[in-house]
């Protein structure tokens, strides 16, 4: 497969999890290990998804039970800074890029609410990987501006997954900024941390070249070529440093929860220090 067909068709980037020990070269508690039977688990009550723009995390579930989880996800398109002087219509899910963080329990049954903002211009949806079935909700979920569309689905396999949207030309969507990341965590919980933060990587691709000034538009051309003016974490150049800088006490235990957006280039992600 040519790399036009995989940035028309697909942009399946891989996602991870990181713990680590601040201030330690050693130690620190082994990663869950768990493989999921697939049988569906009672479902007690019911949940209004709590959803945060990166870096943040939702709060951990500590429920022992699989509840009834209503997700409400609204898509935006809108324009944001890119860089100091630099400004880009993003296509966003939840006004921010990466998209908002999700996260559910294995076995909770998720009502996922899709809204296509009144003001966009154009349909959208949305491919959730920690989906079970083809399409991942995509089908479910084409939504014109101005309406909302439902579905829902069972987590069955615990994991951290990206999402994106799946309305072609895909490769286009995902390099306006339309991913983000789904935690399902196992039912026994992940280790206890200190700190929790999300990053996602992205590659952008705009009329001008780097630093130019002015409202930047997306560029076909460079897309299908690959070669990005703009290869950055959480949306933004320096979104990660400075006053937006992750921070965390010599000796906390932190979980990082890190995606590829893509929808072409690798992440080397590493920490230093």
């Amino acid at each position: 497969m040519n790399t036009k067909t995989i940035f028309k068709q697909s942009a399946i980037a891989a996602s991870f999890a990181v713990a680590l020990l601040l201030g330690s070269c050693s130690g620190g508690n082994k990663g869950s290990e768990n493989s999921s039977s697939n049988t569906t688990q009672a479902i007690e009550g019911e949940e209004i998804a709590v959803l945060t723009a990166a870096p943040n995390v939702p709060p951990p579930i500590t429920r022992k039970h699989a509840t009834k989880m209503i997700v409400k996800l609204e898509v935006i398109e809108k324009e944001m800074e890119m860089m100091d002087g630099v400004k880009y219509n993003y296509w966003t899910f939840g006004g921010s890029v990466p998209g908002l963080f999700i996260r559910v329990r294995e076995g909770d049954l998720v009502e996922f609410h899709l809204s296509n903002h009144a003001n966009n211009k154009l349909p959208h949806n949305i491919d959730l990987h920690a989906v079970s079935g083809e399409g991942g909700g995509a089908a479910a979920t084409f939504t014109a501006p101005g309406h909302e569309t439902q579905f829902s689905f069972t987590a069955l396999n615990p994991g951290l997954y990206i999402y994106h949207c799946a309305t072609a030309p895909v490769g286009m969507h995902i390099a306006n900024g339309m991913y983000g990341l789904i935690l399902v965590e196992p039912k026994e919980g992940l280790p206890k941390v200190d700190k929790e933060f999300y990053v996602c990587q992205g590659d952008f691709y705009t009329k001008g070249n780097y630093g130019e000034s002015g409202l930047q538009q997306f560029n076909m051309d460079k897309a299908l070529k690959e070669q990005p003016d703009y290869v950055v974490f959480n949306g933004q150049v320096g979104a990660l440093s400075g006053d937006k800088s992750m921070k965390a006490k010599v000796g906390d235990k932190v979980r990082l929860f890190v995606g590829n957006g893509g929808p072409n280039m690798l992440s080397s992600f590493h920490v230093i220090g």
